[in-house]
């Protein structure tokens, strides 16, 4: 199992010594130079968001079963749910943004947040703490959906790029509120999230980035609305920078030294 020496005490929550997080730094300039032309702004969100916001965006409602609250005791008393959650999804922060703008005819913004998510399983891979730098796009349905199409091969070459052999996969992600099952196999059959798979460990396979399309989902929630009158669409590209570390040492290796020039080139490193 990869890096089971930086396991801590809880399963699916990892220490990053100072080789790794080397890695990561790599990750995200590598990102942030593939993106920069269209990207505006890049943010680094905390790992914490109001309560109001994931429900606006219907975690709860979908998800209760991953999602973490922050619980406190201001008084002393007996500790209870305050107005904060754990960050599930890094783009959750920047909706209130997009929305906050005024009408707009389109735009990019990315952001980087720990995200918390209660799986059940201990599998590698499988964290409940976790990295995930995103790209979001925002605008009309036409240029947002092409957007995502360009994005998910941007996606690809990147992987690529560094050695991983990634398959693309349809998937799906019921996030649409309370017909969330129906419009998730709609999701699937219409092919509007696609998963990049990678081994991280050995018979192991999991999405180390992912695609979505969320047509106008993020947009009538949080009242995205164009110049036109119409709601926004959005759609965005998400890397999980713990998993592509996981997929790049089961590739190469432990040790980051002895990787491939042309990745460590690529990584910085």
């Amino acid at each position: 199992m990869v890096m089971t020496e930086h396991q801590t005490q809880a399963d699916g929550v990892l220490l990053t010594p100072s080789g790794d997080e080397r890695v990561h730094n790599g990750l995200r300039t590598r990102l942030g130079t593939t993106f920069a032309d269209e990207v505006q702004e890049h943010y680094t969100a905390p790992p914490v968001m109001a309560r109001s916001i994931s429900e606006l965006a219907g975690y709860p409602a979908n998800f209760p079963q991953l999602l973490g609250a922050v619980h406190g005791a201001p008084d002393g008393g007996r500790p209870v749910p305050t107005d904060l959650v754990l960050t599930s999804a890094a783009c959750h922060h920047l909706y209130p943004l997009i929305a906050g703008a005024g009408p707009a005819e389109d735009g990019c913004l990315s952001v980087e947040a720990v995200c918390y998510r209660g799986e059940a399983t201990a599998e590698t891979g499988r964290l409940r703490s976790f990295r995930m730098y995103e790209v979001v796009r925002y605008g009309a349905a036409a240029a947002t959906d092409d957007w995502r199409g360009r994005a998910l091969t941007t996606a690809e070459t990147v992987l690529r790029s560094l050695g991983l052999d990634v398959a693309p996969r349809p998937a799906n992600d019921p996030f649409f509120g309370r017909i969330g099952k129906y419009l998730a196999s709609a999701q699937q059959s219409e092919q509007l999230k696609w998963e990049l798979v990678a081994e991280v460990d050995d018979g192991i396979a999991q999405a180390v980035a992912s695609v979505n399309y969320h047509r106008d989902h993020f947009g009538e929630a949080f009242g995205l609305r164009l110049r036109d009158g119409t709601v926004g669409h959005s759609a965005c590209v998400a890397f999980g920078l713990d998993r592509v570390l996981l997929a790049l040492k089961h590739r190469h290796g432990p040790r980051p030294a002895g990787w491939p020039a042309p990745v460590r080139a690529l990584l910085r490193l």
